[in-house]
């Protein structure tokens, strides 16, 4: 009797696995077909058609086009100035401590200006004793009758000499403006038959304080022709 217990024991069991069985691959026919199959079928449906090509590399990663040199704008050079002598910069420190700006700032200046001194022609220093006493080195200056800059130069009288350096755009810019003001200073010498001395008068508007203004700037040319000479001169 155990024997036959054992028997129909068994019985039940395989007939309740095979129901499960049964239930899952109604459920799930797709895997059982796979399993039928074997390997080979899965292998084959893993793999890509023939006719479609993958692509060695995601498009996403593909590296943009860059464009031959040739076809890149050219840019203007952005003229460089030198750099200054120990005499320059002797003279940019001690205008510095003189009018409280960065002697960084104003060595650009004192290159630029001595470059236009003796292409014009002019009294050493003079161009700078004049941006001196104009605008004590202050770029943004503007006057109530509307001079501007370090040569404190009226844009609206002088517009078409600064066309050429970009217009109204460039009315503040520091190297222009000292450019701007020499132009016009130059111009004032061969005007007055080569006198500095009328020129700054001119350049000042004449009148009775222009007296003041020359003695002014010649006081100052004085200085910085001694500082550049390497004499100890009081900034005050």
């Amino acid at each position: 009797m155990q024997v036959v217990r054992k028997l129909l024991t068994l019985i039940r069991i395989c007939g309740v696995v095979a129901l499960i069985l049964g239930v899952y691959a109604w459920l799930n026919p797709a895997t059982v077909k796979r399993w039928i199959g074997g390997g080979g079928a899965t292998a084959k449906a893993a793999a890509a058609p023939a006719d479609i090509k993958i692509p060695d590399r995601p498009a996403l990663l593909e590296q943009p086009t860059v464009p031959a040199m040739s076809t890149l704008p050219v840019l203007p050079a952005k003229p460089v100035l030198p750099p200054p002598t120990s005499a320059q910069r002797s003279v940019a420190q001690w205008l510095g401590a003189r009018f409280h700006v960065a002697p960084g700032a104003i060595a650009p200046l004192v290159v630029e200006a001595d470059k236009l001194t003796k292409e014009y022609k002019l009294s050493p220093n003079l161009l700078i004793a004049v941006m001196a006493i104009e605008s004590n080195f202050h770029p943004y200056i503007q006057s109530e009758a509307g001079a501007q800059g370090l040569m404190q130069v009226m844009p609206v009288i002088h517009a078409k000499r600064y066309e050429k350096f970009g217009g109204k755009s460039s009315f503040m810019d520091p190297i222009v403006s000292l450019r701007v003001g020499a132009e016009i200073l130059r111009d004032c010498v061969k005007l007055k038959g080569g006198s500095e001395t009328e020129a700054l008068r001119f350049y000042f508007g004449g009148g009775d304080a222009s007296g003041t203004y020359i003695d002014k700037v010649r006081a100052e040319q004085h200085k910085l022709n001694l500082v550049a000479a390497g004499v100890r001169v009081p900034t005050n």
